[in-house]
């Protein structure tokens, strides 16, 4: 075996580079920034609003705090959007489905602010009604943007696309439990969930960080990020890299 020929087998078992995190980048700034109104929220209700018992939707009734709700449904829903395009720009979404899945996500974020809910003890109003029927569909349309993206690769370069469809199949289902649940105890025992706050504010985070994966993948996986040997150039052939370094080994 020549020089450059064991000096190109030992370079190709060097992992590649991973590919411009920016859409993980974006999903960290949109994110922080969208948790920014909801905490202020927080604050500002902290004398009204039980955040164990009682749902987000009722900083709403505090000076401020619906202004706070819209302004981060808002940010998430641009989110939702900016990565609708990256994943199709990028070549990894095929299909109508995730653009319209994460679309109706973008439009569900809006109206959960722009609607917002009923005071407690009162009959359930249209503005209530929309409230809450966009909050569930927001959580229902993740799954399916995360199965289709994941589908739509067919050479996976990493195991982020089995994670997405792991994380996927876990949060529909359990979106799904929780809802089951829930409205069987509103319809029919006059209640609902224990600790209903809680789950509304922990299924908040889960929400951002399945998208925090949602953009990992889109980085990762996109065909345009073609993977590197450490401190060369992307477009730079192997063997060219390697017949480099071999001259100089034979010099």
């Amino acid at each position: 075996m020549t020089v450059a020929a064991a000096d190109l087998e030992r370079h190709l078992d060097v992992p590649p580079v991973p590919g411009d995190p920016r859409s993980t980048r974006t999903v960290g700034w949109f994110g922080a920034t969208a948790l920014l109104p909801m905490v202020a929220a927080h604050v500002v209700g902290a004398s009204v609003v039980d955040p164990v018992l009682d749902p987000i939707s009722w900083y709403a009734f505090v000076p401020g705090g619906g202004e706070l709700i819209l302004a981060g449904g808002l940010i998430l829903a641009a989110l939702g959007l900016i990565l609708t395009v990256r994943m199709y720009r990028s070549g990894l979404a095929v299909g109508p489905v995730p653009a319209v899945a994460m679309i109706l996500f973008a439009v569900a974020m809006v109206l959960v602010g722009a609607f917002p809910t009923d005071p407690p003890g009162t009959p359930a109003t249209f503005s209530a009604t929309v409230h809450r029927v966009s909050a569930a569909a927001a959580f229902c349309v993740l799954p399916i943007v995360g199965l289709s993206l994941e589908r739509s690769i067919r050479q996976p370069r990493s195991a982020l696309p089995r994670g997405l469809r792991s994380a996927a199949t876990a949060l529909g289902v359990v979106v799904a439990l929780f809802l089951v649940v829930h409205l069987s105890l509103v319809f029919f025992a006059d209640s609902g969930v224990m600790a209903f706050g809680l789950i509304e504010r922990v299924g908040f985070v889960i929400m951002i960080g399945f998208l925090f994966l949602l953009a990992a993948t889109i980085d990762r996986e996109s065909p345009t990020a073609e993977p590197e040997i450490a401190g060369y150039p992307a477009d730079e052939p192997a063997f060219l890299i390697s017949e480099s370094r071999s001259a100089g080994l034979v010099g």
